[in-house]
Formats: structure tokens, C-alpha cells, sequence
């Protein structure tokens, strides 16, 4: 089927596969599936999936090659954008260039991605003849039930699926989202939420499938007793339970269909080494017990002599994984660091009598310290300026809570 497509358009069709490279619907439809010759497998998203990664990989160039060589431009430049998912202007800086220059890279990186995958049409591709592959799906057995709901969560694993989750948000999404069902059948919800609640580090729509997965097995089951989640912080776990005091009448045994909705649930769960636990319903009430590991804790050291920016960035950290350090001395703002070995600096580099520019350099000087990620955050508009004195990001003030909470985002998913 190549020959009856120019190499224009298959790159074409290549870029936009991996715009959307975990997105099974979107990749489903690819003709990519059957220029490649994956029409035969069962799920031909996935298989798709993987070829692109697997060519991406081969693209890998060896060690021994320079790290500014070419080849390693190319396929940094695929790794980072598709397979890692990480912003186009993220990528620019990991890499050094300016955006414009990483729209060419980009481009090149495709076209090389192009040529690994672009082969003449294979007899069997012709038209009026059964391609192998097809032969095979007709002998082969059913596919296994199992196999298949690994196939479809495994979608889940990706990075893109995967990234910080406000927990507050999205349980009180989902309780909004499990109120019609609440309403049919006359009971109650209600929440017992901390004020502070961390960010998760797991797909939101991996949690809310089995959140609702539990309401929806926790609510028939209710009577007259309302539901109830509450959630608790224990170590390094974080503990969201379901429960309800329902009526002895209503503790039957899980049917066969809530065992397997249930069943579904822990597997989604064990994708995030999390635990779901559950017994078969007393008269006493039933409750379900979501077990995740709580995000490691991050110290942000922030070096800015306004007391008030200190007071507010702290606000704004509030709940999250980010522990803020305020240095409002920037004398020995280095120094601090040095002891401190924090994950990630926020420095200003409009301060009294001190050069921030010039605490960057120190900075990056000192070996304990040149690792350390530092987000420029200052008034003027020095973006260039500071990415290209070795800042890993920048933001100008003034800044949201959301702008914050994004960027320490950005920069701590490179460091997990």
C-alpha cells in the first residue's frame, strides 16, 4: 500500500501518529495500521504504538557517539516530545535552542523517523490478495478476556496518561459526577476531606474509574445510610476509603458482576502500586479501602528578599508535594543551597544590592549546586536572558498559583 501513497503524505500521517501516540481511538483509525502492516493484530492501536516507539528506539545512536552530534539531536528530539510527552518549548530548552529552531528539529526528526519506517509495497500488500496477517486473525482462537482489559488499561502506564492530580479537585469531580446515580436511588454522599490534600502522580482518569467503579457497587447497596468518603494521610500513603453503615437487608454477596467491576478496579489500582481492598459485605456496613503512595516531598528553596513574595509562594505550595525554603538573604543564598541540596530554586534576580545574575553563576559554578534546577522569577521580561544562562525555566511576575504549581510541575517530572 505504499506505492499508492507519496512520501509527503506519509509523513504527514507519521506527524500527526505521533501527535497523538497515546490515544488509542485516534491511533485505531491511523492508516499507519495498515501501511505498516499491523491490520492483523488484535489491538492494532497498541501495535501501532509500539512500532513507532520500538523505531524511535532504534534511532538511539551509541554511546560512544558525540552528545552533540546529529543523530542524537534527532532523537532526543523524538524521545522527549513523543514518547516522554514533554512540551515543545520544555524540549527546546532541555536542548538548548530556541523554539524556532526546535520547530526545524522537529521537523527533521519526523522526516528521519519517516525513512525507518518507509518501505516499498510487499507482494502480499496488493491488491485482491489476503495479506498474511489477515489469514491469521481467521484461524486464531477468541481473544482471552483477561489479555484484553490488560491490552486496554495498559494505556494507563503511559506518560501521557500519567501526571500530577489535584486529589481535592478530583474527588470532589467525582462526587459530583456519582450524584444522578445518588439521587436514583435516594442516598446521600458526603466527604470528609482534609484541608490539604497532595497531588498525585497517577492518571486522572485512572482514578476516577475506580472511584466511580466503587460508587457504583457502594450505592445500590446504601438503603437509607448515606455514603461517605474520607481520606487520610498515613506515612508515605496516602488512605481514601468508601463506606456505609447500610442495612443488613442490603449485605447480600457480591453478584458475579460487581465481583468482576470490583476485580477491574484492583487491577487499575496495582497499575500505580497501589492497593484496593474489600470483603465480602457484613451486616454491619461495607467499606472499601483505596491505598496510593503519597508523592515524595520536594524542597523548593526560593531566594527573593520580598518578604511577601515568600509568604505567597508558600501559600501557594500549600497541599502540594513542594516544601518552600525562603531565603530573603541573598548574600548567602549559595551557600544555603549548598547545605540544603533543595530539588529545585526559584530565585529573583531583582534584588537590593545583590546581582541575581550573578547568583546564578555561583550557582551553576559550584559542583553540589550546578545540578540543581533554577527557575528564573523576576518582574522584567528576560525570558532569553536567563534560558540562555543556564535557567531552566522562567517565570515573570506577577505569577498565579496555577502558573507556580505548573511550572514546579514541569521541571520536577524531570527529575522522577
Amino acid at each position: 500500500m505504499m506505492d499508492e501513497l507519496t512520501y509527503d503524505q506519509f509523513v504527514a500521517l507519521l506527524r500527526s501518529a505521533l501527535h497523538y501516540l497515546f490515544d488509542p481511538v485516534h491511533l485505531r483509525r491511523s492508516p499507519l495500521v495498515a501501511l505498516l502492516g499491523l491490520s492483523g493484530e488484535f489491538d492494532q492501536a497498541a501495535a501501532l504504538q509500539q512500532r513507532l516507539v520500538a523505531t524511535i528506539r532504534e534511532l538511539k545512536p551509541p554511546d560512544a557517539e558525540p552528545p552533540q552530534s546529529r543523530a542524537w539531536r534527532i532523537y532526543d528530539t523524538l524521545h522527549l516530545q513523543y514518547v516522554r510527552q514533554l512540551a515543545r518549548d520544555v524540549v527546546a530548552t532541555q536542548l538548548g535552542i530556541s523554539e524556532r529552531q526546535m520547530r526545524r528539529e522537529q521537523r527533521l526528526a519526523i522526516e528521519a523517523l519517516a525513512q525507518q519506517l518507509w518501505r516499498p509495497a510487499a507482494p502480499s500488500d496488493q491488491a485482491g490478495e489476503d495479506r498474511p496477517a489477515d489469514r491469521q486473525v481467521a484461524t486464531n482462537p477468541p481473544p482471552d478476556p483477561t489479555q484484553t482489559l490488560t491490552k486496554e488499561l495498559s494505556w494507563l502506564r503511559t506518560p501521557a496518561a500519567e501526571e500530577r492530580v489535584p486529589l481535592r479537585a478530583a474527588l470532589e469531580d467525582v462526587l459530583t459526577l456519582a450524584q444522578p446515580l445518588a439521587r436514583q436511588w435516594h442516598v446521600s454522599l458526603y466527604d470528609e476531606l482534609p484541608d490539604e490534600l497532595a497531588d498525585l502522580s497517577v492518571s486522572p482518569l485512572a482514578l476516577r474509574s475506580i472511584l466511580l467503579t466503587l460508587l457504583t457497587v457502594a450505592i445500590p447497596r446504601a438503603g437509607n445510610a448515606p455514603v461517605t468518603m474520607t481520606v487520610a494521610r498515613q506515612d508515605a500513603t496516602i488512605r481514601l476509603s468508601i463506606s456505609s453503615a447500610a442495612q443488613a437487608d442490603q449485605q447480600a454477596p457480591f453478584s458475579v458482576k460487581e465481583q468482576d467491576a470490583l476485580g477491574t478496579a484492583q487491577e487499575l489500582a496495582a497499575f500505580y502500586d497501589a492497593t484496593l481492598a474489600f470483603a465480602s459485605p457484613q451486616g454491619s456496613g461495607m467499606v472499601f479501602l483505596l491505598t496510593l503512595a503519597a508523592p515524595a516531598p520536594l524542597t523548593v528553596l526560593v531566594i527573593d528578599d520580598n518578604a511577601d513574595w515568600l509568604e505567597l509562594v508558600d501559600r501557594y505550595s500549600s497541599g502540594s508535594r513542594y516544601q518552600i525554603v525562603g531565603a530573603n538573604d541573598p548574600v548567602t543564598a549559595a551557600e544555603l543551597a549548598e547545605t540544603l541540596q533543595p530539588a529545585l530554586i526559584l530565585l529573583d534576580v531583582m534584588m537590593h544590592n545583590v546581582d541575581g545574575w550573578q547568583v546564578l553563576g555561583e550557582l551553576q559554578q559550584e559542583p553540589t549546586t550546578a545540578p540543581i534546577p533554577v527557575i528564573v522569577c523576576t518582574i522584567l521580561p528576560l525570558e532569553e536572558m536567563a534560558l540562555s544562562l543556564g535557567a531552566s525555566a522562567f517565570l515573570q511576575k506577577p505569577v498565579s498559583q496555577q502558573q507556580f504549581l505548573h511550572c514546579l510541575g514541569q521541571q520536577s517530572r524531570l527529575l522522577d
